[in-house]
């Protein structure tokens, strides 16, 4: 197999883009303090494979979050990749690995001012998964070049005149201040109840965003326009909506506190 016929595979299996990187030159980053790699752990691995998922956004005013959404297939979709390169003798794992350092390091996308990155044609409604391949006679990968992507934010300022919490200043974005921050447990500060848009995140920077001005939106399906349906979320029927968005997000009662926010805030609450 080679890195083509690889790349193929990826589309079957819904991803947009294939890149295949230099595995990370580094153990740790500023940026992505949470993640460690070392190269020891696996001392097979020549090539690191970023997979690239592209989503549209619901329409505004939607609280359904899209991204997660589409994280949690993508999640799914690269573990089943995955398996079928290890049926075809191909050395493969999944890791985290500190993909924005990856992306911009490697002329892939672009730094934005609210810290994501965007992809040339995509913007930055993506999703990326990382593998770990070995190469071999029989699958010869390699890492490849690509032409550096430069489109720099410039004067633009929308994402912090639209951001709800004044996080994105000159110097970019601070993290302590964005909502997401607050958000991966279950009880959020007042402030974040006050002012959240959707489930489980924001996504008002990326909405005004110019580099995704051209993507456009989809209606979320009927199944889950139900799974996320507020009264039912505020009476604790949450498996459906857990399963579309990993339960590893929504333990002890996110949603449901998330939707009986909305329904006060809406002013019907029961």
């Amino acid at each position: 197999m080679t890195n083509g016929e690889l790349r193929s595979l990826a589309y079957g299996y819904g991803f947009a883009r294939a890149y295949f990187l230099p595995l990370p030159d580094f153990v740790r980053h500023d940026d992505e303090p949470s993640i460690v790699w070392e190269a020891s752990e696996y001392p097979w691995a020549e090539v690191s494979l970023l997979l690239v998922s592209a989503y549209r956004p619901y329409p505004e005013g939607c609280r359904i979050p899209a991204y997660y959404i589409a994280s949690n297939a993508s999640y799914h979709a690269s573990v089943a990749l995955c398996r079928e390169l290890e049926t075809r003798g191909v050395e493969c794992a999944r890791r985290e690995l500190p993909i924005k350092q990856l992306v911009l390091k490697y002329g892939v996308g672009s730094p934005c001012r609210n810290s994501l990155v965007s992809l040339p044609g995509l913007g930055t409604r993506v999703v990326f998964q990382s593998l770990l391949l070995g190469s071999s006679r029989e699958h010869p990968f390699a890492a490849e070049s690509y032409e550096a992507v430069n489109e720099p934010c410039g004067a633009c300022r929308a994402c912090a005149a639209a951001c709800p919490a004044g996080a994105i200043g000159e110097d970019g974005l601070d993290v302590k201040k964005c909502m997401r921050y607050y958000m991966d447990g279950a009880d959020y500060p007042d402030w974040v109840y006050g002012v959240q848009r959707t489930h489980m995140g924001c996504e008002v920077c990326q909405a005004v965003c110019p580099r995704n001005a051209g993507i456009g939106f989809e209606e979320p399906p009927e199944d889950i326009r139900l799974a996320f349906d507020l009264n039912g979320l505020a009476e604790g029927n949450t498996k459906q909506a857990r399963l579309l968005v990993g339960k590893n997000f929504t333990g002890r009662g996110k949603l449901t506190k998330e939707a009986v926010n909305f329904l006060k805030r809406d002013g019907k609450e029961s």
